[in-house]
């Protein structure tokens, strides 16, 4: 890796990590919302699904805003 730092090189894997905690807490923390609403509602597994499907939604929205932002400024504000 000449010409490159090391912190430049790892930046992938952060972002490809980044993305995988996203989604895996989308998943389980709205999903853990839906079986909750199904548990007080009375259901079976009706909320779970629908839950987990937004929570991915939310995920995929999060990573989008994530990575199109500007990166800040290391001088601090102009």
């Amino acid at each position: 890796m000449q010409g490159r730092d090391r912190g430049e090189a790892w930046r992938g894997a952060n972002q490809a990590w980044d993305v995988i905690g996203l989604l895996l807490s989308g998943i389980l923390v709205v999903g853990g919302l839906g079986w909750l609403l199904d548990l007080w509602l009375g259901f079976h597994y009706l909320f779970l699904p629908i839950g987990m499907v937004v929570g991915v939604g939310i995920a995929i929205w999060m990573t989008y805003r994530k990575q199109t932002q500007e990166p800040p400024n290391p001088r601090g504000p102009e």
